[in-house]
């Protein structure tokens, strides 16, 4: 009886919305926030136009995130899947490193920010390609993930 109540509270934590896995959910919003934040962050080189980033550096926070709530959404399913655990391993250490990166990208920006440090040329550019490293390896673990499921 203890085990059945313990699959059916993982059940519970696991499929939330829809009788959809959580994390399916949750996997959208990091893709989307890094690929449209690099996109600000690009456009805010591209015209010269400093306040830009401001979109920018906050849909990155956005973005590290929810990357966090889809790694630990991620790895809960993980083990409830019958999917080989060298595939699952894969797919988890790339939006690991993803997240990673999305999280220091967050605080160096938020750090930035935090010191009145004005737009300095050299940080926009160091965020445009960060952020475009971000964005990368966000589509990199997406495509992973959906051959994860769909082969």
């Amino acid at each position: 009886m203890k085990r059945a109540a313990g699959c059916a509270l993982n059940r519970l934590s696991i499929d939330i919305m829809f009788d959809i896995p959580l994390h399916k959910l949750i996997i959208h919003f990091p893709i989307a926030l890094a690929i449209v934040a690099f996109f600000y962050d690009g456009w805010a080189v591209y015209s010269k136009r400093p306040e830009m980033h401001d979109t920018g550096y906050g849909l990155t926070l956005w973005a590290a995130v929810t990357a966090l709530f889809a790694i630990v959404t991620g790895l809960q399913i993980a083990g409830l899947g019958g999917i080989s655990k060298g595939a699952i391993t894969g797919h988890a250490l790339l939006g690991m490193f993803t997240t990673a990166t999305l999280v220091a990208l967050g605080m160096w920006r938020y750090s930035s920010r935090s010191r009145q440090e004005g737009p300095d040329e050299n940080y926009m550019i160091v965020w445009l390609i960060m952020g475009g490293l971000a964005a990368v390896l966000v589509v990199a673990t997406a495509i992973a993930g959906h051959r994860l499921m769909f082969g």
